[in-house]
C-alpha cells in the first residue's frame, strides 16, 4: 500500500510537469518520494500496526478422542469419514457376545441370592436361622445386583456412540480390528462450534480489546468480507510456561511472540471448513482516520483469492 502511495505522488509530480504546472523536474522533485515514503510510513502504516492491525486466520474445532469403555473385536463401522453425524448416533459396535454371556450369568447369580434369602427369611420368621446369616445373604443379593447392573454397563458400552454432534475426520477403523479400553481409536471434530482465530504478533495487540469490530477474508471465500467482533483474546504462550518439576527453570529462545484473538464473525449462514484459511484485522479504538487503509487492503486480498 505505501508503493501505491508512492507510486501515485510520483505520478502526480509527472503529470504536473507533461502538463507544464511545473517547468522542470528539479532536484527536490527526484528527493521527494523517499520523504514522502518515509513520511506516510511514519505517520501513517506504522501506527496501522497496531491501531487497525493484520495477521494470518485459522479455523479450527475442538477435537476428542474416541476412547471405547471396554475391550474386544469390532463387528461393525457406521460412522463414515467426513459425514456430519448427530450426538448419540453409533459410531461403531464392539462384539457383544462375552458381554451378553456375562450379563446372562450376572443375572443368574442375582436370582440365586435372591431365592437363597428368600428362604433364608422364611425360616428367619420361624426363628430357625440366626439374624446374622439373613444380612449374609442380603449383603451378597446386593453384591449380584451390582454385578447385574455393571453387566448391562458393559453390554451398552459396546456400541459406541457420537458424544456430539460431530464428524469422523478419517475412519481408518474397520470391522476386525480390536480395541482396548481408554485408547483412543477415532478422532471426533465438534464442527457445530468452529473457533475463527486472528494471530497477531506480541506489539499488535496493545490496542486490542474484546467487542471492538473486525473483518475477515477466506481463501475459501473469494470475494467476501466477514463482519464480526473480537470475542477474546489468548494473551499467554507456550514460551511463557515453566515445567513444574522443581528443577532450575530453562531459560527459553527469545521470539516474536504470537497471541490469537478469537474472532465472532457473521458468517452469514455460510460453513467454515475447518482449517480455513485468510487474512484478518481488528479496528481498535485508536487511529480510526487511517483504519480504512488496512480495509482495503483486506478487500484486495480477497478479490486476489479468485487466482
Amino acid at each position: 500500500m505505501i508503493l501505491l502511495l508512492v507510486g501515485s505522488y510520483v505520478g502526480l509530480l509527472w503529470l504536473l510537469v507533461k502538463v507544464g504546472v511545473l517547468p522542470k523536474w528539479y532536484g527536490w522533485m527526484k528527493v521527494s518520494p523517499v520523504v514522502v515514503g518515509v513520511v506516510a510510513f511514519m505517520v501513517i502504516f506504522l501506527p496501522l500496526n497496531w491501531n487497525a492491525p493484520m495477521g494470518g486466520t485459522m479455523v479450527t474445532v475442538g477435537s476428542v478422542g474416541i476412547k471405547p469403555a471396554v475391550a474386544g473385536p469390532v463387528t461393525e463401522v457406521v460412522a463414515k469419514s467426513r459425514v456430519p453425524i448427530a450426538q448419540g448416533d453409533v459410531l461403531f459396535e464392539i462384539d457383544k457376545t462375552p458381554y451378553t454371556a456375562s450379563l446372562q450369568q450376572a443375572q443368574a447369580q442375582l436370582a440365586l441370592a435372591q431365592d437363597q434369602l428368600a428362604r433364608k427369611e422364611e425360616l428367619l420368621s420361624r426363628n430357625a436361622v440366626a439374624e446374622a446369616e439373613v444380612e449374609s445373604l442380603r449383603a451378597n443379593m446386593a453384591v449380584a445386583k451390582a454385578a447385574v447392573t455393571l453387566a448391562k454397563v458393559d453390554l451398552a458400552n459396546t456400541t459406541v456412540r457420537a458424544p456430539f454432534d460431530g464428524m469422523v475426520p478419517a475412519m481408518t477403523l474397520l470391522p476386525g480390528n480390536r480395541v482396548a479400553p481408554n485408547v483412543a481409536v477415532l478422532a471426533f471434530l465438534d464442527i457445530s462450534n468452529p473457533v475463527i482465530n486472528l494471530v497477531l504478533s506480541q506489539n499488535q495487540i496493545r490496542n486490542v480489546k474484546p467487542g471492538q469490530k473486525a473483518e475477515a477474508v477466506f481463501k475459501s471465500f473469494p470475494g467476501q468480507t466477514f463482519q464480526g467482533t473480537v470475542s477474546g483474546l489468548f494473551l499467554s504462550s507456550p514460551d511463557a510456561e515453566y515445567d513444574l518439576d522443581g528443577a532450575t527453570p530453562e531459560v527459553p529462545t527469545i521470539t516474536d511472540t504470537t497471541y490469537v484473538v478469537v474472532l465472532d464473525l457473521d458468517t452469514q449462514g455460510q460453513t467454515l471448513p475447518p482449517g480455513s484459511s485468510g487474512q484478518g484485522l481488528v479496528l481498535t479504538d485508536q487511529g480510526a482516520k487511517f483504519q480504512f487503509i488496512n480495509q482495503l487492503t483486506l478487500r484486495m486480498t480477497t478479490w486476489m483469492n479468485f487466482f
